[in-house]
């Protein structure tokens, strides 16, 4: 006696439409994955030239000061920032957690 499969298809015609179903699928979550990993590397590409513009305007900002003032602009630890293109950590940006700074005029 052979053992009893579930949801047996009853044919070769509904055999082979379910491999075409399925077959489909797979295609679909590859096409979607692929096109998932290419919105993180944009967003990854983004965020690091984000970095990169607010490095430069930082530096800007503190170049002015020190022309019209004649003295440094104190803003904290003013380091370039790491460019590299890895994973980034879920963190709050720095633009994000504080309104931006007005250049004076």
């Amino acid at each position: 006696m052979k053992p009893v499969r579930s949801r047996q298809p009853k044919t070769q015609r509904e055999f082979n439409l379910l491999q075409q179903r399925r077959h489909s699928r797979r295609a679909r979550i590859a096409f979607l994955q692929g096109e998932r990993k290419g919105q993180e590397n944009l967003k990854n590409d983004l965020v690091r030239r984000i970095k990169m513009l607010e490095y430069a305007l930082k530096q800007e900002r503190a170049k002015y000061h020190k022309l019209k003032y004649g003295t440094e602009l104190n803003q904290g630890e003013m380091k370039m920032p790491s460019f590299e293109s890895g994973p980034h950590p879920q963190t709050v940006e720095p633009h994000q957690d504080r309104p931006r700074q007005k250049v004076r005029q």
